[in-house]
């Protein structure tokens, strides 16, 4: 799969449906591999099962039933420290931070496909510039 995303391994925990389809789908098109989840014990079985093989968590921080997006996010990293995580949600970005996991971003919803993307790919480029630092000049 071609895009700005290629080869990016997503799990995505997001419990309402169309809001998870449409990020599932606007991820796919722009070249993730994208696994969605409904519910933070799908999401704490995914992650253990794919420990090390997920690049990136998104996830709602307010899950309707279970646990929270906080919580999977710090389930994740104990599993991955190096996991990026980003977080959605309808609410101030302020608590997202002061509760989130250390280095996570937030976007608020709703959000456009483009801002997501977007959001994504300047995630990703932080992480390969923290892997492959530019050679030291002389």
């Amino acid at each position: 799969m071609s895009g700005p995303l290629a080869g990016l391994r997503v799990l995505l925990v997001e419990d309402e449906p169309l809001i998870g389809m449409g990020i599932e789908d606007a991820l796919a098109r722009a070249g993730a591999s994208v696994r969605l989840m409904r519910t933070d014990r799908e999401a704490y079985a995914t992650l253990e099962q794919a420990a090390g093989r997920t690049d990136l968590l998104i996830t709602d921080i307010n899950l309707r039933e279970g646990t929270t997006g906080y919580d999977v996010a710090r389930f994740g990293r104990r599993l991955n420290p190096s996991l990026d995580v980003l977080y959605l949600s309808g609410g101030p970005p302020e608590s997202a931070m002061s509760f989130g996991v250390e280095g996570a971003e937030f976007v608020a919803k709703p959000v456009t496909e483009a801002r997501l993307i977007a959001r994504v790919e300047t995630m990703i480029r932080g992480r390969q510039s923290a892997l492959c630092p530019p050679p030291a000049v002389a």
